[in-house]
């Protein structure tokens, strides 16, 4: 076998292989007497068909492409080690003619990872905020808790207010403007709302608001397209079934233990426990977001060149994706969903090879550095995760595990996430971390001291 790079450009190999007639014939001799011991033609013992017969029968060129058929996944294998070729696709191939007694010349073209430059870790710096945990924080997060557990009971003898709970039946019609020409009919469905001011569009709020149950009130709702193009007009038709009111829980043994475990406890135990866990809480979401932006300051000082193909790939996984929820959703197709939302489809698809494009060039980045910085999967690596998992799930860890060891793909996915884990790890070990100190909720401007972190 003889080869040749015939043309590199980005990351585009083309290469030519040509195959010595010998060896293609010997290749097209050993497949055929394969063909041969399976061959079933009438007349003859199956696995008896003599050669000649079986060459008529099926004809050469069946053969030969038979022949070369099994011998393209070695080539392949052998010119991505002779080259050295980090594949991130299957190679596209062009065959010339197949001809007895002559060389077989193919033609392969290779997509390879391109080469990305990544930035010294040490010159990339983030920041940590570290948040204090104040008496506000701590009240608003029990009012939150004591919401959540409450119990609800119906209400007989008062219209509906604030507060409460609505138990609903109801449909939109979404009315038509501009050149639409009929309105779109959604079908009818049962909810639970909680009548909040903020929590529903105001036209809604006010219609729900001081009304029993047996009444149908009908209310228009101006409302934003999901592209933000403009506004469209909801007709909500709504009958109330029932009204409920929440029956908020004493602060006792009884609810600390529900909340944190712990019965035995007073209320200010119970508040330094919920202190506590609000404190662990903010420094995950702090190290989550110091995360996020080190992972983004190193794509953004990162080189490489993104290849198409790759984004249109992925353009095309986003959109399948997109596809699968609205039919779980809504039972519609994408198209349908997208005329019926009025939605510009172009406007969509753009955004999905910007979110695309992103995605990959972030994977590229990721993948290199875990090269770069020898990131490897142990077998206790995997072991934990899936331990983790079980735990999450509530569910048996030797289950999980034998799950993993039959689902080679799902098993190959768990090891990727472990690794790319694993390079988030080392990238924060590596960056310049300062820590800056705030009082209240991580989104609020900082007003604290910064200092470098371990100092």
């Amino acid at each position: 076998m003889r080869s040749e790079i015939v043309s590199q450009e980005k990351n585009i190999t083309r290469i030519k292989v040509e195959i010595e007639s010998k060896d293609f014939q010997s290749r097209v001799e050993k497949t055929l007497e394969e063909m041969r011991s399976k061959a079933n033609i009438k007349g003859f013992r199956k696995g008896h068909v003599p050669r000649k017969v079986l060459q008529m029968h099926l004809g050469m060129k069946t053969i030969m492409a038979e022949a070369l058929e099994k011998m393209v996944p070695g080539v392949i294998e052998n010119i991505v080690k002779e080259y050295e070729l980090d594949l991130i696709s299957e190679p596209s191939l062009e065959v010339g003619a197949l001809v007895e007694g002559e060389p077989v010349v193919m033609n392969f073209v290779f997509e390879t990872r391109p080469e990305v430059i990544l930035p010294e870790l040490e010159t990339l710096e983030v920041t940590r905020k570290n948040v204090e945990v104040t008496a506000d924080m701590v009240e608003e997060a029990i009012t939150s808790l004591i919401n959540n557990a409450a119990e609800r009971g119906p209400v007989e003898d008062r219209r509906s207010r604030e507060g409460d709970i609505l138990e609903v039946d109801y449909g939109v019609v979404v009315l038509a403007e501009g050149d639409e020409s009929e309105p779109v009919v959604q079908p009818r469905q049962r909810a639970m709302v909680e009548l909040e001011k903020g929590s529903l569009p105001e036209e809604l709020f006010n219609s729900l608001v001081d009304r029993t149950p047996g009444e149908s009130v009908e209310v228009d709702v101006r409302t934003p397209l999901e592209d933000d193009s403009g506004e469209r007009t909801l007709r909500y038709s709504i009958d109330l079934i029932s009204v409920a009111e929440k029956k908020l829980p004493e602060m006792n043994g009884t609810f600390f233990e529900k909340v944190v475990g712990e019965a035995d406890l007073d209320e200010d135990g119970f508040r330094e426990k919920v202190q506590e866990k609000l404190r662990e809480n903010l420094l995950a979401e702090s190290l989550k977001l110091a995360e996020k932006e080190a992972l983004s300051n190193l794509v953004d000082n990162s080189r490489v060149e993104v290849p198409e193909s790759l984004v249109e790939r992925q353009k095309e996984k986003i959109l399948e994706d997109m596809a699968e929820r609205v039919r779980k959703e809504t039972g519609k197709t994408l198209d349908e969903f997208i005329t019926e939302r009025g939605l510009d489809r172009d406007r969509l698809e753009s955004g999905a090879a910007s979110d695309a494009e992103t995605t990959v060039r972030r994977s590229l980045v990721m993948e290199a550095l875990a090269d770069r910085e020898m990131i490897q999967v142990e077998n206790a690596d995997v072991d934990r995760e899936i331990e983790e998992m079980a735990r999450s799930f509530k569910v048996d860890s030797g289950r999980m595990k034998d799950f993993f060891l039959k689902n080679s793909d799902g098993l190959a996915d768990l090891v990727h996430r472990i690794r790319m884990k694993k390079t988030v790890s080392r990238l924060m070990e590596k960056v310049t971390v300062r820590v800056e100190n705030l009082e209240g909720p991580l989104d609020e401007p900082s007003e604290g001291e910064t200092e470098k972190e371990g100092s």
